[in-house]
């Protein structure tokens, strides 16, 4: 269940943001106070001179221009100054105060996220990541709205009463701000429940997103399961929970009202019982008997818009707020060094020293002390079942996830001391599930080297064999490759991603089951092109389709994070008791099997 952050936190957040632009953060503070003492305080103390001259007949008979020209020309500017000068200056330094806010916020939040590890974003609902940040933009927007709008003049009308009411009714300055600071105080505090409320019903309406984004994303497993059903009643549920909370969330705010209204309602009566009193016992005049009425009617329309507006739109917005503030405060689990070392990778060999690691929240070692030296331009196949540490291995490698002890190696250079765009930029990687934007194939391919040219696109893809397909396309490299390249086959999408590797031409390649999308025919026209992309490269090849492998160098064997057997295809099946020579007997359709019991040999 989320919990709503304090409301300091959350408006600090905003404040920082906000006061990177100090120009408009000043021209709005200033520009709004002005703007309510031209169209609330000052309209209504014109009136109240005028009324104070006809009731005691200070006026020519017959004569309203030579009597009240001065007045109606003051009246005349002051109405024209309000409402087309001052808050056309309000709205363009809150537009651009906003514009430039948000603009902010929604790169923070990208780069924080895009920078966050493998393993932050594989316990995340993307689709949950996305709806909080929109929500963090939207509530900044709502809370800045509410407090230059509202909250802002409110003050400013209540300061300003309270000075101009000072010398002409101190009983009524006294008693309206009073009664203001008590009604404020109340509202703030019935609104918490309202408030730790609305938190939850931030997260539920999170959730609510994110099942849904789970579920288009997933759409084909849906359909070829048919599941439609499932799926409905899944979400059913989903927005059950957010249609419960948000009616909670109803009912705690119709008693907040409740209680608002009578607060507003005895406010407007005390005045009107003070301005009545006071022409009565004190003989106060009509102007003032005026600025009484009008001035709390102002001030009770300001209070009731706190109250009913404002309050809640601060608590949604601090319960939308809460969750993407809490993320931007989490420090990535794997960090670049404050300061890094340059970059000196070269020729790519790689070493794991005395390397210890173990999964986030296992308590089991995978890795105790691994060591392998793979010398410059060697390529080394990864075998084991699954949880032997193959996968462990790259993501190591990458820094996807960082060791526990020891240190891993390239070329000499611990990749701790560098930055992770540093080392990334230097390997080339192709996982099983081809990483695929919602671009054009162009754009897919030129991923590798952005700085690519037409030529070396089309080379690369001849080569990986993508332009056997996309030639029979209508827009053939202009095509879009739909949401993680659902339009394609997942030959054709490993494809895509093997020329990306190959534009790349990093010195260190990572081959994680690269040709295990492809068919037999598609694998053969593609081993050539392989091959040349190994030659010079220093290449970790993992696949469960030993024939993908059994020219490497080297083939390691992986048994729960040890290595276990170490040689040439030939080396290991010269011995027939061990796990590679069983692995290769035991294939069925030339791919491994999973299964550990597996790796034992049969008896006799």
């Amino acid at each position: 269940m989320s919990r709503t952050l304090p409301i300091g936190i959350v408006l600090g957040f905003y404040w920082r943001a906000a006061w990177r632009y100090p120009r408009q953060v000043i021209g709005c503070l200033l520009s709004v106070p002005l703007t309510v003492a031209v169209n609330t305080l000052l309209p209504p103390l014109i009136v109240s001179d005028v009324l104070n001259r006809l009731s005691r007949g200070d006026f020519q008979s017959g004569e309203v221009w030579a009597s009240f020209s001065g007045s109606l020309i003051a009246y005349l500017v002051v109405m024209f100054l309000g409402g087309m000068v001052t808050w056309r200056i309000v709205d363009y330094f809150v537009w651009r105060l906003e514009a430039d806010v948000e603009r902010d916020l929604a790169r923070g939040c990208f780069r924080h996220l895009i920078h966050q590890s493998a393993d932050f974003h594989a316990n995340r609902f993307g689709g949950a990541l996305v709806s909080q940040t929109t929500k963090l933009l939207s509530s900044y927007i709502r809370i800045a709205d509410t407090t230059l709008f509202q909250m802002l003049p409110l003050v400013c009308v209540l300061g300003g009463i309270v000075l101009v009411m000072a010398g002409k009714a101190p009983l009524f300055a006294l008693l309206l701000a009073v009664f203001s600071l008590i009604y404020m105080v109340i509202a703030v505090y019935a609104s918490r429940p309202v408030r730790r409320i609305g938190g939850v019903f931030a997260a539920a309406e999170s959730a609510q997103t994110g099942n849904l984004a789970d579920a288009i994303t997933n759409v084909m497993a849906i359909k070829s399961f048919a599941r439609e059903g499932h799926e409905s009643a899944r979400f059913a549920e989903a927005t059950d929970r957010t249609h419960g909370e948000l009616l909670r969330l109803s009912r705690a705010h119709m008693r907040q009202m409740a209680y608002f209204g009578g607060l507003t309602s005895t406010i407007s009566v005390l005045a009107l019982v003070v301005a009545v009193y006071g022409a009565v016992s004190w003989g106060a005049d009509v102007g003032v008997i005026f600025l009484i009425v009008n001035y709390t009617a102002s001030v009770v329309h300001q209070l009731f818009t706190f109250s009913n507006s404002s309050l809640r739109t601060y608590n949604r917005a601090f319960g939308d707020a809460s969750d993407m503030i809490r993320i931007l405060g989490l420090e990535s689990v794997v960090s670049d060094p404050e300061r890094p070392v340059p970059v000196s990778i070269g020729a790519g060999e790689v070493a794991f020293d005395r390397v210890v690691f173990r999964h986030a929240g296992s308590t089991e070692t995978l890795f105790d002390g691994l060591n392998l030296r793979i010398p410059p331009g060697e390529k080394v196949g990864l075998v084991g079942h699954s949880g032997a540490g193959k996968t462990s291995f790259t993501r190591l490698l990458l820094r996807f996830s960082d060791v526990n002890g020891g240190r891993i190696l390239v070329d000499g250079q611990d990749i701790a001391t560098i930055t992770q765009a540093d080392l990334r930029a230097h390997i080339a990687y192709v996982p099983q599930e081809p990483l695929l934007f919602h671009r054009s194939i162009r754009e897919n391919i030129a991923y590798g080297r952005l700085d690519a040219t037409e030529e070396q696109i089309r080379l690369a893809a001849a080569r990986a064999n993508v332009s056997e397909f996309v030639e029979t396309l209508p827009d053939e490299f202009g095509t879009l490759v739909g949401e993680r390249g659902v339009k394609l086959s997942g030959g054709q999408r490993q494809r895509i991603a093997i020329a990306r590797a190959m534009l790349k031409d990093a010195p260190i390649l990572l081959l994680d089951e690269a040709t295990s999308a492809l068919d037999s025919e598609s694998e053969a026209l593609i081993q050539d092109a392989l091959w040349t992309l190994m030659e010079g490269r220093t290449t970790i090849v993992i696949a469960h389709r030993l024939s993908t492998i059994q020219r490497m160098d080297r083939i390691i064997v992986l048994d729960r994070g040890r290595i276990v057997e170490t040689g040439s295809h030939q080396d290991l099946l010269a011995n027939p008791a061990g796990i590679y020579a069983t692995f290769w007997a035991r294939q069925s359709g030339g791919f491994l099997s999973d299964n550990p019991a597996d790796s034992v040999p049969s008896a006799g």
